[in-house]
């Protein structure tokens, strides 16, 4: 099995052939592969229990990769030091900055092809894993999906047939070999009556199998023919919540707002877009803005794609603004991530008056935002510049009635619920002026909680409502459009802008936008100063961390908007989004930042012998946090089985409420995990009577475990199985008697390393006899 598992894994790579430019970035990757699979063939070859596999093939892969990639830096080329450590972490951080920074195909460096080394290695090991010691060789075809998935994301060109059909044959080669073992380990097989039939029989199977392959393949090439949108991306762009459809000079949008809950409840924050700015402290990156509200959501108008409206050295100034205010400009260079979505409407900061990118893009006058008609680019790499004018709270305080707007921004619906606008009334009844009424709005949400994972609003009930009155629990959707309503009912004008937050300082001016920095935050109208930011979603370590409340906008009471201090509000430069950051000088840089690293191999080498002496080129020490971060990783990688063993059980527990069968089902598989977690026998061929007259008990736990065993076999094999009700105090009786009848050692074992996860110690029929 582990020969067949590298086969496979072999037969994926040419499906980064098309990403990829270069003719040896395989051959580290394959080394990595051969050296994993020999020290998982070589161990079991001697029979013993194949758990320390993973663990003695990571040892393998690490140790080749001083020797592969850090020669230079270790003794005898082979032996692991602090500067090979150091410079595998330049070579990794080298590679992740090509891939960010590139488009597709990607010049195959050291950086990178240690990259696609590790992934190939971690791939390996975990299909050894599922193939040979879990026995579940059909789940590598998920790990062949994910390598599958990448070409047809980042590539418009797609896979080619022959990639595709190389990848199917290893698959089903090892498929074809787990039959082969699993066929040897049943024993010797039954012959058919003939040697004539046994033909016939694998002539129709092999003649069953062609006719299904060839109609895979036939629909595979003939339906993109027939649908042409399948020829294109226009699908993943409609899975985005982004993608425009064009009417004459006219670009609709469908909800931003899907796009951006996608990135907040993926479970990795990927690179969305790095920045470099001479600004200290950015402001977010604004993308969208949401101007209409129809009593639940806020949508986008349509914004005008025509030829008066293209986007170039001067945009128009913004609403409210007579002149250009003084005070100079900032210079902001982005680079978007080529594996993230195309987007069709730029991340600028606040405000933008000259945008410097490549291809045909228009300018909105009312929301500011800069667009496209065509197909941009992956990877796409801009400049803009963007005013430094920043309203300050006198200002916001004495601003007059909003003359230069419309009032379709105080628009609402006429069906809400009256006890918003009563609520309204109440927070902003002794607020003097319009940014009064505005930061009591804000101050609002101080005590409500921050989850991306909100309860569900109940059938029948309204969303903003419900999150107003009843959970008072959401992310920054609900606090961005809960405040923008409020705000239109005290007479502020106000509306939705959907984007990112500043994000967090890599080095010096570099900046890195995650997908965990996707937000929403409401905009204000105020004369004179235009359309600003306000931040009522909870910014501190309960909230989205990112996030940072303006200096105009803090409160003015002297606490934080949790009110857990008496010190005054953070200024921007001191947000609770880069609690590090006073410490970002201190680590060592490099001249002229990284929008653009150095070509080859050569300066790479070259910093890495330099040692650690602080002078420009030499590398930086690793942090302590990155110590830190390892060590917390080793932790959570030692308590991963309890953490998976206490998810199974609590799963359990939540069943017992239910019907009586599944209830007693999932009661009696908690007592036989329970007892091969403790290491106690458990038969697949006594009936559950049988168990519980075999198990040596005290009485109450005896005869709790007695109706456990009784509602299982109610369960199998009544037409209307019942219970007692108590299947959830039963089986807490039944397992502490379980774990008092072992040793301390015992029960320590069964809660750090439970024998149930493995499916290797389960309960399994034994194997017939071979005749």
């Amino acid at each position: 099995m582990p020969l067949a598992t590298l086969v496979c894994l072999v037969s994926a790579m040419p499906l980064l052939a098309p990403l990829v430019t270069g003719s040896s970035w395989w051959v580290p990757a394959l080394v990595l592969m051969v050296t994993a699979t020999g020290a998982s063939a070589l161990y079991r070859l001697t029979g013993r229990n194949p758990a320390p596999v993973p663990l003695l093939q990571v040892l393998a892969v690490v140790l080749l990769l001083t020797p592969l990639f850090a020669a230079h830096t270790a003794p005898m080329g082979v032996s692991p030091t602090e500067a090979s450590l150091d410079r595998l972490v330049q070579v990794f951080e080298r590679g992740v900055a090509d891939i960010n920074e590139s488009t597709v195909p990607v010049t195959a460096n050291t950086g990178l092809t240690f990259i696609v080394a590790l992934v190939f290695a971690v791939f390996l090991i975990v299909a050894d894993f599922l193939a040979a010691t879990a026995r579940c060789a059909g789940m590598v075809g998920g790990l062949l999906l994910i390598l599958m998935a990448v070409p047809l994301v980042v590539d418009p060109d797609g896979l080619a047939l022959w990639q595709g059909l190389w990848c199917a044959a290893g698959y089903v080669a090892l498929l074809a070999v787990e039959s082969w073992v699993r066929r040897r380990e049943w024993g010797a097989p039954v012959p058919s009556p003939s040697p004539g039939s046994r033909v016939l029989a694998g002539v129709r199977r092999a003649g069953t199998a062609a006719s299904a392959g060839a109609v895979a393949v036939l629909m595979a090439v003939t339906l993109p023919l027939a649908v042409p949108s399948l020829r294109t991306d226009a699908l993943y762009d409609l899975a985005d919540g982004n993608h425009p459809g064009f009417g004459e000079n006219v670009v609709h949008t469908t909800h931003p707002l899907v796009s951006m809950r996608r990135e907040l409840g993926s479970d990795s924050a990927g690179t969305v877009l790095t920045y470099q700015t001479d600004a200290e402290d950015p402001d977010y990156l604004r993308t969208y803005v949401l101007d209409r509200f129809d009593g639940e959501n806020w949508t986008m108008d349509p914004v005008d794609a025509s030829d008066e409206n293209v986007a170039g050295e001067n945009l128009p100034l913004p609403t409210g603004w007579s002149t250009e205010v003084p005070g100079g400009t900032t210079t902001t260079q982005v680079s978007l991530s080529s594996s993230t979505p195309r987007q069709e409407f730029l991340p600028l900061p606040y405000w933008a008056r000259s945008v410097d990118v490549s291809g045909q893009w228009h300018v909105d006058e009312d929301s500011h935002t800069v667009f496209t008609t065509g197909t941009p680019p992956t990877g796409l790499s801009f400049t803009v510049e963007s005013s430094r004018r920043t309203p300050g709270s006198e200002d916001l305080e004495n601003a007059g009635s909003p003359t230069s707007l419309s009032a379709e921004h105080l628009g609402l619906p006429q069906d809400l619920d009256p006890s918003v606008q009563e609520l309204t009334d109440s927070l902003t009844e002794d607020a003097d002026s319009a940014y009064e009424r505005a930061v009591a709005i804000q101050n609002h949400f101080a005590d409500f909680s921050y989850d991306l994972r909100p309860p569900e609003v109940p059938a029948g009930s309204n969303p903003v409502t419900h999150f107003l009155f009843e959970d008072r629990i959401g992310y920054c959707e609900q606090f961005a459009g809960a405040m923008a309503l409020m705000a239109r009912q005290a007479d502020i004008p106000a509306r939705v802008a959907v984007g990112y937050t500043q994000g967090e300082r890599a080095n010096g001016d570099r900046w890195v936008v995650t997908s965990g920095d996707a937000h929403a935050w409401p905009e204000l109208y105020f004369e004179g100063s235009g359309w600003v930011r306000f931040e009522p979603t909870p910014s501190s370590g309960g909230g989205q961390g990112s996030a940072s409340v303006p200096e105009h906008a803090a409160p003015s009471d002297g606490e934080d908007r949790d009110g857990s201090s008496d010190s005054p509000s953070p200024s921007p430069s001191e947000s609770p989004s880069s609690p590090e950051e006073p410490e970002v000088p201190e680590e060592p840089q490099e001249p002229g930042g990284e929008s653009t690293p150095p070509e080859g191999d050569e300066d790479l080498g070259s910093e890495a012998g330099g040692g650690a002496t602080g002078a420009p080129g030499s590398p930086a020490a690793l942090p302590w946090s990155a110590y830190a971060g390892g060590a917390l990783a080793v932790l959570l990688l030692a308590a991963l089985p309890a953490l998976v063993r206490a998810w199974v059980r609590s799963v359990r527990h939540s069943a017992l409420a239910g019907a009586p069968g599944p209830a007693a089902h999932a009661a009696w598989r908690e007592v036989r995990d329970t007892c091969v977690d403790l290491a106690l026998p458990w038969e697949l061929s006594e009936s559950p009577r049988a168990t519980a007259a075999r198990m040596e008990l005290p009485v109450e736990a005896r005869r709790a475990l007695w109706r456990l065993a009784l509602a299982e076999e109610a369960a199998r094999y009544a037409p209307e199985p019942t219970t007692d009700g108590r299947p959830r105090q039963d089986l807490r009786t039944v397992r502490a008697a379980l774990a008092a009848s072992t040793s301390r050692s015992a029960r320590l074992r069964a809660v750090v390393l439970p024998l149930s996860l493995a499916p290797w110690k389960r309960p399994r029929p034994a194997p017939l006899p071979a005749t």
